[in-house]
C-alpha cells in the first residue's frame, strides 16, 4: 500500500541516517534532518540527500528559491582600524638635547606600555575583519523566531557556553572571542540578509547553523567568509566550489547516485521485526525520497514494506486513518522520516488500533523536553532513539565538560537535545578553525587551514571522526549512537558507535 508514494523521489539512498531539507514555515523542520545524516546505523540504513528538479546554485529545492538579491561588496562598517601602536599626535617641542632625549625615551616607554595593553606586546594585530588584538568577533545565524525555533532555541546558549569556557582558559592564542547573534526567522530570504547584517558587522567568521543555511551561501562564498555549521540544509557543504563551508557532520549529497551503506539486519530480526511501515513528508524532496529508499533498503535486506507514504502534511498529528492502514498492512515495525510530534502520534494511534511495536526507531527525541512529556515517555517505552553526539550517559570526559559547562554558563542541567548539540559542537569546529588559522589569522588562514584537518571528532564526541580534505566524498564508514527508553532514562545500547561500511561503487 503506497498512498501518496508514487510520485516521490526515488534517490538511491536507505534508511534512516539520511538528510531532509524542510520548507520554509515549517516547524522543528530541521531537527531530525541532522540526524539522519549522522545517525541511525543502529538501524542499519543509510546517510543520503534526494535529487531536485530545477535547484537553486546551492541545491535548495525549486520551490524555495527566490529572486536573486544583490548585495554590496564586503562592508567595511563595523571593521576595526589597525593598531597604531600608541601613536603620538600633537605639536613638536623645542628641547635641548638631554630633555629630548628624556621625551624621547618617555615616548618610546609610553608606546611599548600602550602597545602591550593592546596586546600586540605578543605579537598580535588587528590582522582581518572582526580581529583585534584583544578579540576576535565571530556570528551565529540561527531559527529564533519563525517555524524552526522550537528546534534550534539551544543552539545560541550551546554556542556562547562553549566559548565562555574557552574564554575562560584565555581564549584562542590570548584573544576572547565575542558572539554576534541573527534570527534568520526560518526563512531562507531571511538568512541572507541576516548573514549581510553579520559580514556588516565585521565577523571574521558564521556559524550558520538553521535549515535556512543555503540561502546565504552563495552570498557568503562570494565575500570569502569561513562558515560552520551542522550540514543539514542543503548540498552546498559537500560541493567542492564552497570551499568555504565546514559542517560538524558529513553533510548532504546531490546527484543521482547518493552513497548506500551495509545494511545490518541483525538488531531488527533480533526484535522479531518483519513488517515495516515507512513514512515520509509530501512537503520535503529529502523526506519523501529518503522514505522511497528506505523501503527499498529494507526490502534489499529481506524484510516487508507493507505500508509506504510518503505524503503527510509536515507536523501532521491527524494520523488514526494511517494508524488503521498500517494496521490493516499488517505493520510490526516503522521507520519514518519526520519529526517527533508525528512520530509521538503514529505510535500512539498504533497502538491504538492495535499494533504491538517490535521494532521503531525515533529520529527525533532524545533530550530533556521528550522525558517531560508523561505521554511521550509512556508511549515510547523500549523503543529506540537516535542521537547526534556521544550520549550523555556514558559520561565520557567530552560530554561531562560538555554538561558542566552548559550549568555553569547556560543554567541548562538537561539531556542535551538537537539543539543544544548543534550549538555545542558548531562552537567547537569554529574554535578548531580558529586555532589552525594562525596567532594572526585571516579568513582565508581559517579556510585553508582547517581543510587540512583531517580527523576532528571534537574531543570525542562525534561517532567518527571527519576528514574536512575529502567532504565532497562520502566516508567510507558511517557510525552512530542509539539508546532506548527505559522507564525516564535513555539508555545507550552500546558503549561504542556502531559502524557500516560504505558499499562499494556507490
Amino acid at each position: 500500500m503506497t498512498p501518496g508514494g508514487k510520485d516521490a523521489p526515488t534517490v538511491d539512498v536507505p534508511g534512516m541516517s539520511v538528510p531532509h531539507y524542510a520548507s520554509d514555515g515549517v516547524a522543528t523542520k530541521h531537527v531530525f534532518t541532522a540526524f539522519m545524516i549522522q545517525t541511525q546505523v543502529f538501524f542499519g540504513v543509510v546517510e543520503a540527500g534526494s535529487s531536485r528538479g530545477d535547484p537553486d546554485p546551492t541545491g535548495a529545492p525549486c520551490r524555495r528559491c527566490k529572486r536573486s538579491v544583490t548585495f554590496p561588496k564586503r562592508s567595511l562598517v563595523g571593521m576595526r582600524p589597525r593598531s597604531q601602536g600608541g601613536r603620538v599626535v600633537g605639536s613638536l617641542l623645542r628641547l635641548r638635547p638631554a630633555g629630548a632625549a628624556v621625551l624621547f625615551l618617555a615616548l618610546v616607554l609610553g608606546m611599548v606600555t600602550q602597545t602591550s595593553s593592546a596586546g600586540a606586546a605578543g605579537g598580535l594585530t588587528a590582522s582581518a575583519p572582526g580581529v583585534t588584538p584583544k578579540t576576535i568577533t565571530v556570528g551565529v545565524i540561527t531559527e529564533e523566531s519563525g517555524s524552526g525555533a522550537s528546534g534550534a532555541y539551544g543552539i545560541p546558549a550551546a554556542f556562547k557556553a562553549r566559548v565562555d569556557l574557552q574564554n575562560a582558559e584565555g581564549g584562542v592564542d590570548g584573544r576572547k572571542i565575542d558572539v554576534v547573534v541573527e534570527d534568520d526567522q526560518s526563512q531562507s530570504s531571511d538568512n541572507q540578509t541576516a548573514a549581510a547584517a553579520e559580514v556588516a558587522k565585521g565577523v571574521f567568521a558564521i556559524n550558520d547553523n538553521s535549515a535556512s543555511a543555503y540561502g546565504a551561501a552563495t552570498y557568503l562564498q562570494t565575500q570569502g567568509i569561513p562558515v560552520v555549521g551542522g550540514g543539514y540544509d542543503a548540498f552546498e557543504w559537500t560541493t567542492a566550489s564552497y570551499t568555504n563551508m565546514f559542517s560538524t557532520a558529513y553533510g548532504v549529497f546531490s546527484g543521482s547516485t547518493q552513497p548506500r551503506y551495509v545494511v545490518d539486519p541483525t538488531p531488527l530480526k533480533k526484535a522479531h521485526a518483519t513488517n515495516f511501515a515507512v513514512l515520509g513528508y509530501s512537503i520535503s524532496p529529502s523526506s519523501s525520497g529518503a522514505a522511497a529508499n528506505e523501503a527499498v533498503s529494507l526490502k534489499q535486506a529481506g524484510f516487508k514494506v507493507g505500508y509506504l507514504d510518503t505524503s503527510l502534511p509536515f507536523g501532521t498529528v491527524n494520523v488514526t486513518a494511517t494508524a488503521l492502514q498500517m494496521k490493516a498492512a499488517g505493520v510490526d515495525s516503522m521507520v519514518a522520516e519526520i519529526d517527533g510530534n508525528t512520530e509521538l502520534a503514529l505510535i500512539t494511534a498504533g497502538e491504538q488500533a492495535g499494533i504491538k511495536w517490535k521494532y521503531v526507531v525515533l529520529a527525533t527525541g532524545y533530550g530533556s523536553q521528550w522525558l517531560t512529556n508523561p505521554t511521550a515517555v509512556a508511549d515510547s517505552q523500549k523503543l529506540y532513539f537516535g542521537v547526534l553526539q556521544t550520549p550523555v550517559e556514558l559520561h565520557t570526559p567530552a560530554t561531562i565538560q560538555e554538561q558542566a559547562a552548559f550549568k555553569k554558563y547556560a543554567g541548562f542541567t538537561g539531556v542535551p537535545d538537537f539543539g543544544w548539540t548543534e550549538g555545542w559542537e558548531s562552537a567547537g569546529l569554529m574554535i578548531e578553525g580558529l586555532q589552525v588559522a594562525g596567532k594572526n589569522p585571516t579568513r582565508q588562514s581559517f579556510i585553508t587551514n582547517l581543510r587540512k584537518v583531517t580527523s576532528w571528532n571534537d574531543n570525542g564526541l562525534l561517532s567518527v571522526p571527519i576528514n574536512f580534505e575529502h567532504t565532497t566524498t562520502p566516508g567510507k564508514k558511517l557510525c552512530s549512537w542509539t539508546t532506548q527508553l527505559i522507564g525516564h532514562n535513555f539508555v545507550p545500547t552500546s558503549t561504542t558507535p556502531v559502524c557500516t561500511n560504505l558499499v562499494p561503487g556507490t
